[in-house]
């Protein structure tokens, strides 16, 4: 088994990562002290083969005026989300979220803000051999200008929509949650 420095550590990087938006957002701390607990107690938690769980990239893409975001209409749940997906092996939270934006949507955006935008923890279910298990996803908050898409085999459909309109896509509390977020950046700046 080789080490790696903290530095290189997905894993250390990430948990490190955690502890400040534990300290940012401190009305979000049991989901984030549950979410650290996950991450610290599970040396493969950014691997997909990690049964109970595991750590998921996402972006919550928005135009630079912080008026639209970017969704896609996810084709095994049914739902619009926001991208993202799986890390691969070595990869981070933050490198799976703009790798899965890219994939998903076609769209190359840059990160705005230099940490993590969110967290959710959310359950899968169950879906041929794989069980149910939970999904705990790190979300950045990345901007592009709104344009030209492409749907992926994931997907059925990408579209930028409005803040109030993604709310009325998916009305789960977690996409309101970062429709908040990005609205109070738009207001603070």
């Amino acid at each position: 088994m080789t080490t790696q420095s903290a530095a290189s550590d997905p894993r250390a990087i990430l948990l490190e990562a955690l502890d400040d938006y534990r300290s940012a957002r401190p009305e979000e701390r049991d989901t984030c002290d549950s979410f650290i607990a996950f991450v610290a107690s599970r040396e493969d938690c950014l691997l997909r083969s990690c049964l109970a769980g595991h750590v998921t990239g996402s972006a919550f893409v928005v135009d630079p005026d912080l008026r639209m975001t970017l969704l896609v209409h996810h084709a095994k749940l049914d739902k619009w989300l926001q991208p993202g997906g799986h890390c691969e092996p070595g990869e981070g939270a933050r490198e799976a979220a703009a790798r899965e934006t890219l994939e998903e949507t076609g769209v190359l955006a840059g990160q705005l803000g230099a940490g993590i935008f969110d967290i959710d923890v959310h359950p899968i279910p169950a879906r041929g051999s794989e069980p149910a298990h939970s999904h705990y996803d790190v979300r950045y908050l990345l901007v592009a200008e709104p344009g030209a898409t492409t749907v992926s085999d994931e997907s059925r459909a990408v579209e930028w929509v409005g803040l109030d309109e993604a709310e009325r896509r998916n009305p789960e509390p977690s996409i309101a949650r970062m429709a908040a977020k990005a609205r109070a950046l738009r207001g603070a700046g």
